[in-house]
């Protein structure tokens, strides 16, 4: 489990640099200027600085967060029912899959998913809009919730990990380790986007693919281990 840990923390850490800047960064810098717009201050502290966007990733965290203790319920919950000797090791083997797979498509690959794809999308566009237009000091954490929700790559890996642990508390736990991994570089975002370049968000991306890749290899070597077809000693 704690190579697990690191290995999400580090996804969420490198991607938080790469791919949320480049995917969320956008929403970052749009509701900074929105909120300075509809709910203007007149001298700026190093505190209302950082408020809006500490308020905005607390409450992507916690959406995370309860995402994680619902995928690993979901995870237990199939176990359960399935009544499955060896079926943690069948999940961990299918979750690891998935993040092999996601990793090759973040990394640009081959893409296998299509954001396209995902029903509903334009009504939560327009509830993310409607949302902005009225985005102020005091409710940027429930936009934080709700952008929380928005379909990410990154945030399908770590609730297919989350999925895998088959435990309400290990779940919830995979999901906040990943979102406190992205944390640094969605702050820093807001107030310092202009420094990082576009080069380096690109390296920094294909090296968080890689550490998803990792992961997912990791996964499906428990899982082979769980089944009983090849013991690794070594995985802790």
């Amino acid at each position: 489990m704690n190579l697990d840990l690191v290995a999400v923390f580090l996804i969420g850490f490198l991607g938080g640099f790469s791919h949320c800047i480049g995917m969320c960064g956008g929403f970052v810098l749009t509701y900074t200027l929105k909120v300075q717009e509809n709910d203007p201050v007149k001298y700026h502290s190093k505190w209302q600085t950082l408020q809006p966007h500490l308020l905005y990733n607390f409450g992507r965290i916690f959406t995370y967060t309860i995402l994680g203790e619902i995928f690993g319920l979901l995870g237990g919950t199939i176990g359960l029912i399935l009544a499955m000797r060896n079926f943690q090791g069948a999940l961990q083997l299918f979750a690891g899959i998935v993040m092999i797979l996601m990793g090759i498509e973040l990394s640009g690959w081959i893409p296998f998913f299509s954001r396209d794809t995902f029903p509903g999308l334009k009504g939560f566009k327009r509830l993310i809009t409607d949302l902005f237009n009225r985005v102020n000091r005091k409710n940027v954490f429930g936009l934080g919730l709700v952008l929380g929700f928005l379909p990410c790559g990154l945030v399908y890996v770590a609730g297919a990990k989350a999925a895998a642990t088959q435990s309400f508390y290990g779940g919830m736990l995979t999901m906040l380790v990943f979102s406190l991994g992205t944390l640094p570089a969605m702050v820093l975002t807001g107030v310092t986007a202009h420094l990082i370049s576009a080069r380096l968000r690109h390296h920094l991306y294909r090296l968080a693919s890689w550490m998803v890749i990792l992961l997912g290899v990791l996964t499906v070597l428990r899982g082979i281990d769980g089944l009983g077809w090849l013991r690794i000693y070594w995985l802790v």
